[in-house]
């Protein structure tokens, strides 16, 4: 089992960045996908005052029921039809929501279809929950994204499962509701089950894409389970908070095995993410900031001579092809040299299953004018 988890390549970059800073380097972070900005006070208020109160026991393993009547209630807003008692469980993030919706679910016949670029983490999940993930590559002249003629190729009696990120991470891509809807008719005809990787959607830029995606969705609620987290959208990406929600055959058994776990998401973090929900129009944080910080990524990278750009439609990375300008040379090893040389750290695309790419992400602001006149500088070196 050993052999078949490898560690995140995501994590290694910016484990790697950390070393180099301990030892006195100065590197600039375009790798990691967390905002720079702060929680509102009024969230760490409530978070502050569930420690003080001693608010902080065990709750119940699917979480407090205020949190999940709010979070229900919001649902039911999109059009959903949810339970707090039964089509609910808050989990420790978004991550640890799609672990156990695989260790609870998924069995070792199981298929689960992975499209191309992904997430690190996905496939070494499905392998230790016992399946098989099955790698379906992105169409590039429509921003890797897939289509139900892109999936045919790949199912197979054995397909069950099928992981949905949009905004995509790591190329920014966003499903249109159209594609969307297609995508899901053609896999609730052949029986399968959409993972719905959501944590991307408050950052999706245009707004009137966004409302409408919620009304695709509605039709298809019964084979899709949501997944999302309060780490991007609130900036609390150390809090550890997040939430599933799916039809009660699929919630109770993820419930069982949180339970197993982790027993329940911290009690504090809970409280603060009622906080948050109870009002996210005030407390999410702003689209200005980062389709402004996008715009800068992109204007920046226009001097690089035979690079070419997924115009990213939400979250904030953009992925770059950088097979022209280094041909000889693997994207994982541009990558360490511009750390090392440059003092920029962005991610390798093949630590998301496309090689001869780079993923710039500008979650985090500090300095953001500075790396990004070193990723210039270092893309252009030959």
């Amino acid at each position: 089992m050993k052999k078949m988890i490898e560690e995140s390549g995501t994590l290694a970059v910016f484990d790697r960045m950390k070393k180099l800073r301990a030892m006195g380097k100065d590197i600039i972070n375009l790798c990691v996908g967390e905002p720079d900005i702060s929680p509102s006070q009024d969230i760490e208020t409530a978070a502050i005052q569930a420690i003080q109160s001693h608010h902080i026991r065990y709750t119940p393993s699917e979480g407090i029921p205020e949190l999940r009547k709010t979070i229900a209630h919001m649902i039911q807003d999109e059009g959903w039809r949810a339970d707090e008692n039964r089509n609910l469980i808050i989990t420790a993030g978004a991550k640890p929501a799609l672990f156990t919706t695989l260790l609870a679910l998924v069995k070792k016949t199981n298929e689960v279809l992975v499209p191309v670029p992904f997430y690190p983490s996905y496939a070494p999940m499905i392998r230790y929950a016992g399946a098989k993930p099955v790698y379906v590559p992105g169409n590039p002249q429509n921003g890797y994204k897939i289509s139900p003629q892109d999936l045919k190729p790949y199912l197979t009696p054995h397909s069950r499962f099928f992981i949905l990120n949009s905004p995509v991470n790591p190329t920014g891509s966003v499903y249109s509701p159209d594609e969307l809807q297609e995508l899901l008719k053609f896999l609730d005809k052949n029986h399968i089950i959409c993972i719905l990787d959501d944590v991307y959607r408050h950052f999706i830029y245009d707004e009137a894409v966004k409302e409408e995606i919620a009304r695709i969705l509605k039709p298809f609620q019964r084979s899709i389970i949501l997944i999302r987290s309060l780490s991007k959208e609130f900036a609390m990406t150390g809090w550890r908070i997040g939430y599933a929600v799916a039809e009660e055959s699929l919630i109770t058994p993820m419930k069982t095995v949180q339970g197993h776990i982790i027993g329940n998401a911290q009690t504090a973090s809970q409280l603060a993410a009622l906080k948050a929900l109870q009002n996210p129009e005030k407390y999410a944080l702003s689209l200005h900031v980062f389709k402004s910080r996008r715009n800068d990524v992109l204007e920046a990278l226009r001097q690089v001579d035979h690079i070419s750009i997924i115009p990213p439609a939400g979250a904030f990375y953009v992925f770059a092809d950088i097979r022209s300008i280094h041909p000889e040379k693997s994207d994982v090893i541009v990558c360490s040299e511009l750390m090392e040389k440059y003092g920029v750290a962005v991610t390798p695309g093949s630590a998301f299953g496309l090689k001869g790419f780079i993923r710039i992400s500008y979650a985090d602001g500090n300095r953001l004018y500075e790396g990004l006149d070193r990723l210039v500088r270092g893309l252009a070196s030959r």
